[in-house]
C-alpha cells in the first residue's frame, strides 16, 4: 500500500517537472514534504474519551503549481497525499488508532514576499483512500486496514493557514471542517466499551520544507 501510494506521488513529482519544463506562462512547481502533529476532540456516548497528539512523519508529500501576481502576492494550486488521524483513549485499557491517507487538492493565496518570507491561506480539499484502525485492550492489537472505508467520511474539506520562511522551511495549522469519523459504523465493541462517537474533529501542526523545482532544472 505504501509502495503504490509514493508512486502517485512520484509520478506527479516526474510530471510536473515535465510541465514547468515545457510552460511559458510563468508558472513553477514545487514540491514539499512535512512532519505532522495531529489531534483532535471526540465525544462519545456513555464515554469519557482522551485524545493524544498522533505523530506521523511520512507519507506526507504534495507538488504544487505556483503563480506570483507580483512580488507581494501569489496564487497556487496542487496534489498531495497526507497521513493524518486520532489516537483516542475510551477508558484505562482500550486505546483506538485512526488514521487516513488522504489525497487533496489545496488551493491557497500567498502574500510577503514572494522569495522570502510570506504567509499562505488556503483550503485543501481531501479525500480518504486508505484507512487502518488499531484497537489495543490492555496492550493487546488488532489491525484492520481498508480502502475507501466507511468509518470515516471520504470528504474532509479544510481550512489552514502557513508561514514559508526564505529557506523553504514552513509551519502550518490545519483544521478540517467536518467530522473525522462516522459514529454510527465504527467497529469498537470490546472489554465492555461500545464506541459510538458524535463528534470527532481533527486537526494538525506541521513543519516542513519546500523546494522551488525550477532549482532542479537551473
Amino acid at each position: 500500500m505504501k509502495k503504490t501510494l509514493l508512486s502517485i506521488f512520484l509520478l506527479g513529482w516526474g510530471l510536473s517537472l515535465y510541465a514547468q519544463e515545457k510552460t511559458s506562462l510563468n508558472w513553477y512547481s514545487v514540491s514539499s514534504s512535512e512532519t505532522i502533529l495531529s489531534w483532535g476532540s471526540v465525544k462519545a456516548t456513555g464515554l469519557e474519551t482522551s485524545d493524544i497528539v498522533r505523530f506521523s512523519p511520512v507519507f506526507n508529500y504534495a507538488v504544487t503549481f505556483h503563480k506570483d501576481f507580483n512580488d507581494k502576492m501569489g496564487f497556487y494550486f496542487g496534489l498531495d497525499l497526507r497521513n493524518v488521524g486520532l489516537i483516542t483513549e475510551l477508558n484505562d485499557s482500550v486505546r483506538v488508532k485512526q488514521r487516513t491517507y488522504n489525497v487533496g487538492i489545496p488551493i491557497a493565496l500567498k502574500f510577503g514576499d514572494m522569495k522570502g518570507n510570506l504567509v499562505g491561506l488556503g483550503i485543501n480539499n481531501e479525500f480518504a483512500v486508505n484507512y487502518k484502525q488499531k484497537t489495543f485492550v490492555n496492550e493487546e492489537k488488532a489491525k484492520t486496514n481498508i480502502w475507501f472505508s466507511d468509518r470515516t467520511n471520504i470528504y474532509l474539506p479544510a481550512a489552514y493557514f502557513e508561514f514559508k520562511s526564505k529557506t523553504g522551511t514552513y509551519f502550518r495549522f490545519k483544521y478540517y471542517l467536518t467530522d473525522y469519523l462516522i459514529g454510527e459504523n465504527q467497529a469498537v465493541n470490546v472489554a465492555g466499551v461500545n464506541y459510538r462517537p458524535t463528534q470527532s474533529t481533527l486537526m494538525y501542526l506541521s513543519v516542513g520544507f519546500m523546494l522551488d523545482n525550477r532549482k532542479i532544472l537551473e
